[in-house]
């Protein structure tokens, strides 16, 4: 097609879109609602895997100790955990120093804690060499006397995996069955502009318009619609993950979250998704109405 033809077929889209504006406005409203579930599925899921990461590539562990452990046979404790094998780092971390980092996380809750006597027990940090001798290692240290318990991270990070897996598989589905509605939804809004036009597509076809050239106007509404559905559910998301974030952060320390700003990378590939969604669904109906009715009315 030359210039002329193109300029006409984006001038046509845009015009179908406006012309259908209810219609039109619905598809979007659904494609966001689409794409929005797709997206938080997806950033739920890659934030599953860098905690996941995080902590895989922590080889430590918490030994938290019984609480009437005196200062001497806490030291003896220290003395016994650095004799283990495999271990390489042992720090002692207080009662106290843990009240301090939880008193703004608790608020209020803390100075009710705080009546009865401070509820966090004396610990140490205790880093591996080896994460695969995990198991061993946490044995050795749970032997240990006057050790109450010893944090388990091997089951932490199994559940997280077995929750990235479930929310993975979850998610692909979703993603298929939202893209599903949306070609449908769009295939829907371009049918009413093919049927309000079809008087004009039928001369277009007796005057000896190519199919490329009746298409393309239908194909390009389409994309504009997924556009903008790109556009609108790129801010919405990077609203409200922004807003979770940042509650998040407020009540739990942790550093795996993805706190990078998302809009121009969600947006592109909203993007990529809305052209898509869009080339199909006016393909689809524009497609089939020429094969069965195009030709016929007069």
């Amino acid at each position: 097609m030359g210039f002329q033809s193109i300029k006409y077929c984006l001038k046509e889209g845009l015009k179908n879109v406006w012309a259908n504006n209810i219609m039109s406005l619905a598809s979007i409203i659904v494609m966001v609602c689409c794409m929005i579930l797709t997206g938080s599925a997806i950033l739920l899921s890659t934030n599953l895997t860098r905690a996941l990461k995080s902590v895989e590539h922590q080889n430590s562990v918490k030994v938290f100790l019984t609480k009437k452990t005196n200062s001497v046979e806490i030291a003896q404790i220290e003395e016994q955990i650095k004799q283990v094998p495999n271990v390489i780092k042992c720090e002692y971390y207080s009662s106290d120093q843990a009240s301090a980092q939880y008193k703004e996380v608790l608020g209020d809750l803390y100075e009710i804690l705080q009546e009865s006597g401070n509820p966090f027990p004396e610990a140490f940090h205790v880093s591996m060499e080896d994460f695969s001798l995990y198991d061993q290692t946490v044995k050795k240290l749970e032997s240990i006397k006057n050790v109450e318990s010893v944090s388990d991270r091997s089951e932490t990070a199994r559940r997280l995996s077995e929750l990235n897996r479930l929310i993975s598989t979850a998610g692909l589905w979703t993603v298929c069955a939202l893209a599903i509605v949306s070609i449908f939804i769009i295939s829907n809004t371009i049918k009413l502009t093919i049927h309000n036009r079809r008087l004009e597509i039928s001369i277009m076809k007796s005057v000896g318009a190519t199919n490329m050239f009746i298409c393309t106007p239908f194909i390009v509404e389409g994309v504009v619609i997924g556009l903008l559905s790109a556009i609108v559910s790129s801010v919405i998301l990077d609203i409200i993950y922004k807003s979770f974030i940042d509650v998040l952060g407020g009540i739990i320390s942790f550093q795996g979250f993805y706190t990078r700003n998302i809009f121009w990378e969600v947006l592109k590939y909203f993007s990529i998704a809305g052209v898509f969604i869009g080339i199909l669904g006016g393909l689809v109906s524009i497609r089939r109405y020429l094969k069965k009715e195009g030709v016929s009315i007069v």
